[in-house]
């Protein structure tokens, strides 16, 4: 299977997943249940508000996996910004896990061959995030 046909097919199952109402919610309460220091996280969040994010950010992720322009920089800032919430850079396979479980749980189509293109697809993703997380620079690396 090329790129490509691995991109579409994580875009086909992302579609069928979020057509789900409750997959947003679903995932952040699977999240959240993960550990107190994630749930004091959360506190006071306008959940409306980081779930349109979130979702959008699945889609720059398959956007910095194709190597689009700036997809690559967009997820470094956004590394950076989660950086200020003191997380763990392990938190993030927390939430690569939480994230495919729910996947699985609302695409009715998810099977082991959609599970290991949506891991390729964060995981690409989260290691661009833990490269910001680690840049010490206020800078993204394009400026």
């Amino acid at each position: 299977m090329t790129r490509a046909e691995r991109l579409a097919e994580f875009h086909r199952s992302l579609e069928r997943a979020t057509a789900e109402p409750e997959f947003l919610d679903r995932f952040y309460k699977s999240f959240m249940a993960i550990s107190p220091k994630i749930q004091r996280v959360f506190e006071g969040t306008d959940m409306a508000r980081l779930k349109r994010k979130l979702k959008s950010s699945l889609h720059v992720m398959t956007l910095a996996v194709d190597d689009a322009p700036g997809a690559d920089d967009y997820m470094r800032f956004l590394g950076k910004t989660h950086r200020r919430l003191n997380l763990d850079p392990a938190h993030f396979d927390l939430w690569k896990g939480s994230l495919l479980k729910t996947a699985a749980e609302c695409d009715p189509e998810f099977d082991d061959r959609t599970q290991a293109i949506w891991a390729e697809v964060i995981g690409n993703g989260i290691e661009l995030m833990r490269a910001g997380m680690a840049s010490r620079s206020s800078r993204s690396a394009s400026e």
